[in-house]
């Protein structure tokens, strides 16, 4: 008897590999079994974590964002204004965007996409950021949420001789019981409610700013006060020059 009895036709041999696959795809999940059928049309996830919208940027602006798929993300693609600027197809998903030469004050857009295994685009929101004018750092540039009776702090590092200037307006839920930059010591003394001594304070507000030179060369935090039942969100502005 020769070997070519015990061939399979290339006809049965297609049959059976779909049949395979289509057994894995059952075993596995409905989800595989529409990418092998080609039938996924649900997109992805995507959103940018980082930076916040409204944010101060200059220099080398590193991107990172959160993408999900059901099944799986197969890379993500990070644009400003427009041009794709990086792709990373791993978790987490980062790029990075050189705004060197961009005008001082000028503004941009940020956006990424995301790719499933079956090729769905899914779209983030655009965030837009502003170019820091010539020696300035970012300290905190978004959204602030506080939490009824509870208080949100922003840490950052400072030089002596620069100076922090910065503004915090309430968005909804009434006021903010306080507004407070502290060094590093009198914040620990602080959340241990001990005495402790305030580089700035400014109490119960809706809108307020400040500019003060930084005393010495450290950590500090802002610290924003909630004592009222309902939580407050304010939009805060804060910047190292």
């Amino acid at each position: 008897m020769s070997n070519s009895q015990f061939l399979i036709p290339k006809g049965r041999r297609l049959v059976a590999l779909v049949a395979g696959l289509a057994a894995v795809a059952v075993f596995a999940g409905c989800d595989l079994l529409n990418i092998l059928l080609g039938t996924d049309t649900t997109p992805p996830t995507c959103q940018i974590t980082s930076p916040v919208d409204s944010a101060l940027v200059n220099g080398l602006v590193s991107i990172t964002a959160n993408a999900t798929d059901s099944i799986g993300v197969d890379r993500v693609e990070f644009y400003a204004d427009g041009a794709l600027v990086g792709t990373d197809s791993s978790s987490p998903y980062s790029g990075s965007w050189d705004a060197s030469g961009q005008a001082e004050r000028s503004r941009h857009s940020l956006s990424c996409i995301a790719y499933d295994l079956a090729q769905n685009k899914g779209y983030s929101d655009t965030v837009t950021v502003e170019i820091a004018g010539v020696g300035q750092t970012s300290v905190y540039h978004g959204e602030l949420e506080v939490a009824a009776r509870g208080r949100k702090a922003v840490q950052f590092d400072a030089q002596a001789g620069d100076t922090l200037a910065g503004d915090a307006q309430v968005a909804s839920g009434g006021t903010l019981s306080s507004f407070m930059w502290l060094d590093n010591d009198n914040y620990q003394k602080y959340v241990a409610n001990q005495a402790y001594t305030a580089l700035f304070q400014r109490d119960a507000f809706t809108q307020m700013s400040m500019q003060q030179v930084v005393p010495a060369t450290g950590k500090y935090y802002l610290v924003f006060v909630n004592a009222g039942n309902a939580i407050v969100t304010c939009w805060a502005r804060f910047v190292l020059e």
